[in-house]
């Protein structure tokens, strides 16, 4: 069936309601470079994504283009439904996000950023004092960190923060019998030592406050909550665990699923703290957090100490359960799904139907709901509606 048929079938939901200025919506969905996905896959999540976001018995069109160095894949709508009413499209981009999150946890999906946060996270470099714009430095430092990743609390952020030599801490005072919280960002050398002079973070904006911070702080936990974000890192901590000998060597194998391991030791060389931050789910967790058998007086029983009793302090391994990456791909080949019938465009698509380059990607499944794309094959009578005309005021 020619493009040009499918758009038409548009045309008389459109035509019982005119009041609608965009009647039509366009979605991009954009997996991760990470997700290897088939095009029959991929036409499972697209077909998911419009069921939860309520366009499952809505007529659109779905296409995957390959223009980019990832599989991603663009779907057309019409926002009036057979009965002339407007679909609901009251918090749409929050309501597309969390559908998204939802299928990324449950088909073991990477969680990604949009291209331009993917650009940013993966182009990030320590903190260098010695170039200088040390405060440029360290605001674009923290910005990324802070939207890229989960964090509960200040101090799991400053571990974040801390790996790429930026500082962050809370003070605390009263001014005029008010107290007040403030937050210090600074830069670090290598070895870990301040350097320069701190910066407040009213130098910054307000999102980089205290009471930014916190409710960042909330919505990390409860998205990590309502996610299971930290199952995947709790069962890889435990696989690690299982023949634990050194710190050194736990740490090494816990790199290798890509999770990094940082310890906390005081002075006299005993382990008083330790952070996994999980650069999969990208959520930084202590490791208390995770549970009992994760705190530092569990591991210092069992580092360096083949006499331990493993037993009681190592949890067992969760028993066949299949890797994300073979999760998935089982979990899409045995869900049915619709007909192909919209597949195999995208030769016509050049220049007929969107204008491409106007498409980017701004989350993992990302939204593009109010371009206007529409004029090219809708005609402008179904797009607006009637307008008054304005009187034009007579120059004196």
């Amino acid at each position: 069936m020619p493009i040009e048929h499918c758009v038409q079938a548009f045309e008389p939901y459109i035509a019982l309601n005119s009041h609608v200025r965009k009647p039509v919506i366009h979605i991009s969905l954009n997996p991760s470079p990470k997700d290897i996905l088939s095009e029959e896959q991929m036409t499972v999540l697209a077909q998911e994504f419009m069921e939860n976001f309520g366009y499952g018995n809505q007529p659109y069109i779905a296409w995957l283009h390959e223009d980019i160095d990832r599989k991603h894949m663009h779907i057309v709508s019409v926002r009036i439904d057979e009965t002339g009413e407007k679909i609901d499209h009251n918090r749409e981009a929050i309501r597309a996000q969390n559908i998204c999150r939802e299928m990324e946890v449950k088909y073991g999906l990477h969680p990604t950023l949009g291209e331009h946060g993917e650009r940013e996270l993966s182009s990030l470099q320590k903190v260098d004092y010695a170039k200088g714009d040390v405060k440029a430095q360290v605001k674009h430092t923290a910005r990324t960190l802070l939207e890229c990743y989960n964090c509960h609390s200040l101090a799991e952020y400053g571990t974040l923060l801390n790996l790429y030599n930026v500082t962050v801490y809370e003070v605390r005072g009263s001014v005029d019998g008010k107290e007040y919280h403030g937050i210090m960002y600074g830069a670090l050398d290598d070895n870990g030592q301040q350097v320069g002079t701190p910066f407040k973070s009213s130098k910054f904006g307000k999102a980089f406050g205290y009471e930014a911070l916190q409710k960042k702080f909330a919505a990390s936990t409860e998205k990590v909550k309502r996610n299971s974000l930290a199952e995947r890192t709790r069962q890889e901590v435990i696989k690690a665990m299982q023949d634990i000998g050194t710190k050194e060597d736990f740490a090494r194998k816990l790199k290798e699923a890509d999770i990094e391991t940082v310890y906390r030791i005081n002075p006299e060389g005993r382990l008083y703290g330790i952070t996994f931050i999980d650069h999969t789910s990208r959520t930084v967790l202590n490791g208390s957090r995770l549970g009992k058998a994760f705190s530092a007086n569990v591991f210092n029983e069992l580092f360096n100490n083949p006499d331990a009793d493993r037993t009681r302090l190592i949890p067992p391994p969760e028993q066949d359960t299949p890797r994300p990456e073979q999760d998935t791909k089982e979990r899409l080949e045995r869900k049915e799904y619709r007909q192909q019938e919209n597949q195999g465009y995208q030769s016509e698509l050049s220049g007929s139907l969107i204008d491409t380059s106007a498409l980017g990607a701004i989350d993992i499944f990302s939204l593009l709901m109010e371009d206007d794309h529409t004029h090219e094959y809708i005609d402008p009578a179904f797009r607006f509606g009637r307008r008054k005309k304005k009187k034009r005021r007579r120059k004196l």
